[in-house]
């Protein structure tokens, strides 16, 4: 990495969702000031294969491992003026070197529970890396309260930067006519980063819908032996993305397999389920589809993520395998409605956390 006299900021996220959090912070910092120069790292390739081109990074790579040398050479290295880590972002060498070279670390859109290892008997190494930030910005007062009862009282509640994210995702939305072919007078359920599991429910659920409802499905995971799955499940039923007009009109399910359309897709939905739900780690971003104003569904494990709880609450997202129960639900026009409006609600209520975290920033100077 070449020197070229500018200082440097550096932001790490794990993978893609972790730099959507991000991205507010670091294009807002990028804007105003042009001067520095931007280095973002990755740990999984589900960030870094979509984004290693991003036009708002000067450099863009998969960060070492976490050893006390690749630490050490990485920081010495890039010479960071400040260190961004977004939300489950812990490594203890490159925490403890920063600390030790005097270079200010931020954790923000973090998020705490019980069950981590912060909070258990044998968590000490977690707890010593929670006072090696200079500032953490939690998504909630729960988060604070855990941390305040370690003792780590430089937390501030400034929400979740996704939504920020999302309502900017809204007002500078991408047409995507395949989507309007595909869908073409009929009721779209569009499902986003979808396992085996939620393909299967799919599968049973169209089964039981009229035949002017149509599926676009979008898997987590697009390598070929994940697309022959779903294959299997939808023989003969099936379109792919890159069909011929002709063939997207005529079928009734269409597979997304490619990377960085879904966000804008949801904009097209009458439905929209998210994937996840049997995983241990449960579902993936509910927060897009719900700036569109879109009713949201999804499987049973999601009590890891605020904003599902939230939704779940306030009856704009609903929980469920039970494929009857879904079938009557997605053809009640005015109940779909509501909840679309009661999330789009949602949203709006919860914007902001990008403000506070870049006021910080800079009343600090940095």
């Amino acid at each position: 990495m070449a020197r070229d006299g500018r200082e440097r900021i550096w932001m790490h996220c794990a993978s893609l969702g972790e730099f959507e959090q991000g991205r507010p912070i670091l294009e807002a910092l990028r804007k105003k000031h042009p001067d520095k120069s931007v280095v973002l790292t990755f740990f999984s390739p589900s960030g870094y294969e979509v984004h290693k081109n991003y036009p708002g990074a000067d450099h863009i790579f998969y960060l070492p491992t976490d050893s006390r040398q690749h630490a050490r050479s990485f920081v010495h290295l890039v010479k960071p003026r400040l260190a961004l880590f977004v939300k489950y972002e812990f490594w203890y060498h490159y925490l403890d070197t920063l600390k030790k070279e005097g270079i200010p670390v931020i954790l923000f859109s973090a998020i705490f529970q019980k069950r981590q290892p912060f909070f258990k008997w044998y968590g000490g190494l977690h707890r010593r890396m929670l006072g090696m930030f200079q500032q953490i910005f939690v998504q909630d007062e729960a988060s604070k309260h855990l941390l305040e009862q370690l003792s780590i009282h430089t937390v501030q509640v400034a929400g979740d930067t996704r939504f920020d994210r999302a309502a900017r995702l809204l007002s500078h939305r991408t047409n995507i006519p395949r989507v309007a072919v595909f869908k073409e007078g009929h009721q779209l359920i569009i499902a986003g980063s979808t396992w085996l599991e939620d393909d299967q429910l799919l599968r049973e659920l169209m089964q039981q819908l009229p035949d002017h409802f149509k599926l676009l499905l979008a898997p987590h995971d697009i390598q070929p032996d994940r697309i022959s799955e779903i294959k299997a499940l939808f023989t003969g039923q099936f379109s792919f993305w890159d069909s011929e007009d002709a063939v997207l009109r005529e079928k009734r399910i269409c597979i997304l397999n490619t990377i960085g359309e879904l966000a804008n897709a949801y904009y097209y939905a009458d439905v929209i389920w998210v994937g996840g739900g049997f995983t241990k780690s449960g579902i993936h971003n509910i927060v897009e589809p719900a700036v569109f104003q879109k009713p949201i569904f999804f499987g049973p494990e999601y009590s890891r993520y605020r904003e599902a709880i939230d939704l779940v609450e306030l009856g704009a997202a609903v929980s469920s395998t039970d494929t009857r129960m879904l079938a009557a639900l997605f053809q009640n026009t005015a109940a779909l409605s509501q909840m679309g409006s009661l999330a789009f609600q949602y949203v709006q209520g919860q914007l902001g956390a990008s403000k506070l975290i870049l006021h910080y920033l800079e009343a600090k100077n940095f």
